[in-house]
């Protein structure tokens, strides 16, 4: 499992950085294992993309199938770091995921998924005395 990073508890942008990289991080591991508890301690249950892929993972899983690969890998980071009016900081993250391979409960392959091109996600998080919570990933609006 993901260590978290010292500096990711750090409410600065650099913290925020490290941050959304481990919890890239634990997106990966989710895949990996199907072992989501440590991904969604720190994300929040409102983030409907976070949700939408937790679930196909899952039902991948209890098909009695399982995943190889699917890393995800932050490229490039970028933020501000100022509130915006609902107390979350935003940061745009260029981020790719390596292949998927889907395999039977036997170990036979039965399709991979190539890796996509990387793309430029948008992340809101917000920061308290728990640290940073993700609350939504996925595409800048009007894209």
């Amino acid at each position: 499992m993901p260590v978290k990073p010292a500096l990711a508890d750090e409410n600065s942008a650099e913290g925020l950085e490290a941050f959304t990289k481990y919890w890239f991080e634990l997106f990966s591991y989710g895949y990996e294992t199907n072992d989501w508890a440590p991904f969604e301690a720190v994300t929040d249950p409102g983030c409907k993309t976070c949700n939408k892929y937790v679930e196909i993972v899952r039902g991948v899983y209890s098909n009695g199938q399982y995943i190889e690969g699917g890393g995800f890998a932050v490229d490039d980071f970028s933020t501000d770091f100022a509130l915006n009016t609902q107390g979350s900081v935003q940061a745009f993250v260029s981020n790719g995921q390596t292949d998927i391979t889907f395999h039977s409960s036997d170990g036979t392959e039965i399709r991979t998924d190539r890796a996509p091109e990387p793309v430029v996600d948008v992340i809101f998080a917000a920061y308290s005395e728990n640290g940073w919570l993700m609350l939504d990933y996925g595409k800048p609006e009007g894209t």
